[in-house]
């Protein structure tokens, strides 16, 4: 019996390949594959989109047609945009890719990985830690704390790297980088 995420995940992998729509898996999904067992409900995704590739997606989840405009709307202006995947009950967050130096660099480091058997793409290490520093920075929580003192415990992570970005990007580390 195959498992629940690995169907969810071999389902939307074929749809955004299918549609030539490039995408990076980030978020818990992403720390999972990094060895740290925890609950998620969802798989987190950045897609480099635009509002008409709503329709791409959406052919292949018929159930969310009466939506297209909304989340064409969210496409336009960058916006998150959600839809669950009834066979499987998992929920894929859609974050469009917002264009910046950073940003493009993370996309370029995407790490292609076999997760339950599956290609796909998946967030660097280092860029996970960026990420999740910086949901931390606006909405502290227990959860996005534990992954950062997981991810950091690697020894073979690039902290020059992080330390550059977290710098430009002014983003707070809380003593994790140290």
């Amino acid at each position: 019996m195959e498992n629940t995420f690995a169907k969810a995940l071999k389902k939307i992998t074929n749809v955004l390949n299918e549609e030539e729509i490039n995408y990076m898996i980030v978020g818990g999904f992403a720390v999972s594959f990094h060895n740290r067992a925890r609950t998620t409900n969802d798989i987190d995704l950045i897609l480099q989109i635009y509002p008409h590739h709503v329709k791409l997606i959406l052919k292949h989840f018929p159930e969310w047609q009466g939506f297209e405009e909304s989340f064409m709307e969210s496409a336009k202006n960058g916006m998150l945009f959600n839809l669950t995947d009834f066979e499987t009950g998992i929920r894929y967050d859609f974050m469009t890719y917002k264009d910046s130096d950073y940003n493009w660099t993370a996309f370029e480091r995407r790490q292609e990985v076999e997760f339950f058997g599956i290609k796909c793409y998946i967030s660097t290490k280092e860029d996970l830690i960026i990420s999740k520093l910086k949901w931390y920075n606006i909405t502290p929580s227990e959860k996005q704390m534990e992954d950062l003192k997981f991810l950091v415990l690697d020894k073979e992570l690039n902290k020059e790297y992080l330390k550059i970005w977290c710098t430009r990007l002014n983003v707070i580390t809380h003593g994790l980088l140290e």
